[in-house]
């Protein structure tokens, strides 16, 4: 059986060091391109392969251990102004989360402002190489169907949700569509039985269309006697309360105010309402002005809770998590030199788990 070779064999072969060939496999940015390109096509002409055994010790002698500087990722964002993503608030958790990840890894992040004027493609991408980037985590942008035009083939990279349309990259994000099965489920559990779902409508069509299929599929599956809903909260049979008089119609707005959602209130008469997180507490002042209290008179629920708030109740998507795997794919990926747009993009989607919060409560 003919032996496996080895990175000392293929030191040998491209007539470097064996820790040369390490770091080039990985895709180390202190060696240079074209060694790291000779070496990685050695490397599959003799059909090199990773021992897992020893990757697995390793990992194991370093977990602990403080991690050396590897390198520099770029966290790429496309708003109109440097700092706009900062007033999205779970993009700053998503944010911290990766920084928390990339220094235990031994790397650092840099913002990187995609849209700065007279930027071209070609120009960011120089910047970028010459700053020694070699990964990109791509934050949220702040609208849907998005595009970033670079060139890839030099970079490993992920984004951070479904709002880049153009390329399409590896994913990482919370699974929304589950997430939002949940929190009709939850709130059904509770005993609510017009639950109704009102949101702008960029919000949902930024997740593509998860947040309003997850809330369909949830009310559609109530709607079917003998149904049972549970959790922490207790199971429940559904009795065909869920469906019928139950679906109430969906608010999804361009202009998201008083104005809209007001009228939909008053016409749908739910006892809980489903809405983005980013509108949970300027709805709940609008109920207030109504002389409605939350949650006494009607429930409020999201399907991702605030960062680093307590009060609304809803899915707990661990914000910060989210950015750690972010930067934990396109670590892996460095490693195992991955460039380029994917042929084939994968989904990384984090379950997130019920947040009691102080906004909904048990009716029956």
């Amino acid at each position: 059986m003919k032996r496996q070779i080895s990175q000392r064999d293929l030191a040998r072969l491209a007539g470097v060091s064996p820790m040369t060939v390490s770091l080039a496999l990985r895709g180390h940015p202190s060696i240079s391109t074209e060694t790291r390109a000779r070496i990685t096509s050695l490397a599959g002409k003799h059909h090199y392969r990773p021992d897992p055994a020893l990757a697995a010790l390793n990992a194991w002698r370093i977990k602990d251990s403080a991690a050396r500087f590897q390198g520099t990722l770029a966290w790429v964002t496309s708003f109109a102004t440097r700092d706009a993503w900062r007033d999205m608030i779970q993009t700053k958790g998503y944010h911290q989360g990766a920084c928390a990840r990339a220094d235990q890894l031994g790397y650092r992040i840099e913002e990187f402002w995609i849209n700065e004027p007279g930027l071209t493609p070609k120009r960011a991408t120089q910047i970028l190489l010459a700053r020694g980037v070699r990964g990109l985590v791509i934050a949220p942008l702040p609208e849907a169907h998005g595009r970033i035009d670079l060139d890839w083939e030099h970079f490993s990279a992920v984004a951070l949700g479904y709002s880049l349309a153009e390329p399409k990259l590896h994913v990482v994000m919370n699974h929304q569509f589950r997430n939002m099965k949940q929190v009709v489920e939850r709130l059904h559990g509770l005993g609510y039985r017009r639950i109704g779902f009102a949101m702008p409508s960029a919000n949902d069509e930024r997740v593509d269309h998860n947040y309003l299929g997850g809330f369909w599929i949830a009310q559609q599956a109530l709607a079917q006697p003998g149904a049972t809903t549970g959790g922490a909260a207790g199971k429940t049979k559904a009795t065909g309360e869920g469906g019928g008089e139950g679906q109430l119609p969906t608010l999804l707005a361009e202009r998201f105010d008083q104005e809209t959602f007001l009228p939909w209130f008053r016409q749908a008469k739910p006892d809980a309402i489903v809405v983005a997180a980013s509108t949970a507490h300027q709805v709940r002042d609008w109920l207030k002005e109504q002389g409605l209290r939350v949650p006494r008179d009607v429930g409020l629920a999201v399907a991702s809770v605030p960062w680093q708030d307590t009060t609304i109740s809803g899915i707990d998507e661990d914000v910060p998590a989210i950015g750690a795997h972010a930067v934990e794919t396109v670590v892996g990926m460095i490693h195992r030199n991955e460039q380029g747009v994917p042929p084939r993009p994968l989904s990384l989607l984090v379950e997130g788990i019920w947040a009691a919060g102080k906004t909904v409560r048990k009716i029956r």
